[in-house]
């Protein structure tokens, strides 16, 4: 723990970056929490999106740098956990390319906006559909790998019960795409999946900090269920 925790400060603030949206109230010249996608705050339209577009990539740089420290500390133990890591570096690259290429209007806050899908719509688009593929791949291979970890139950029960909160709040935000009734608060799902990815980042930053000092051997050379992710 004592020489881990930098592991643990990285998760936090990792955690913190990826719900820049709280800050919204502060640094946007219009907002709207209840039914605006996060991503409408850095439009090329919107006044000050410029911030959001600094805070979105910082974002995911924050998500390679914890994966990459995760990575370091945990790889080794279970090939499933690395990839399940490998998969939140991409999810932290595809985060910066989405906030390197920001929305040509914003739709839910501007009544005129009408996306015509230009080359960096197309991208941010991808990007974003990516990242959420990349996000359930890192959820279920960690879940898989600490499953096969012995002594690790609690820390598989955890990421499980997180990502499975974390997929329902993201579908029923994309739901709105075909349901009227969600739209008017994709917003707040679409924030609360953000919160639940942050309490997970957290909580892996945790994990990694009570890592004992044989992290890097492989789990075939560990007799019972010392060290690890608890």
């Amino acid at each position: 723990m004592r020489r881990s925790s930098p592991i643990l400060l990285a998760g936090i603030g990792a955690a913190l970056l990826n719900n820049y949206w709280a800050l919204e109230g502060l640094l946007a010249r219009r907002s709207d929490p209840s039914s605006s996608w996060i991503s409408d705050l850095a439009a090329r339209t919107e006044a000050f999106g410029w911030r959001f577009e600094l805070l979105e990539i910082a974002s995911g740089l924050a998500v390679m740098a914890f994966a990459a420290l995760l990575l370091s500390r945990l790889d080794g133990r279970s090939p499933l956990v690395s990839l399940g890591i490998w998969a939140l570096i991409a999810e932290g690259v595809l985060t910066v390319v989405g906030g390197a290429a920001p929305l040509s209007c914003a739709e839910t806050l501007d009544p005129s906006c009408s996306l015509h899908y230009d080359a960096v719509d197309v991208v941010h688009a991808a990007a974003d559909l990516a990242s959420t593929a990349a996000t359930v791949l890192a959820f279920g291979w960690i879940a898989l790998g600490l499953d096969r970890t012995p002594g690790r139950r609690s820390a598989t029960r955890a990421t499980v019960a997180i990502g499975a909160v974390w997929l329902a709040l993201t579908v029923v935000t994309g739901v709105s795409y075909l349901n009227g009734d969600v739209d008017s608060v994709k917003g707040l799902f679409q924030r609360a999946s953000q919160v639940t990815f942050g309490v997970w980042l957290v909580l892996l930053g945790w994990w990694a900090s009570t890592a004992g000092d044989d992290a890097r051997q492989p789990l075939g050379d560990r007799g019972g269920d010392r060290g690890g992710i608890p």
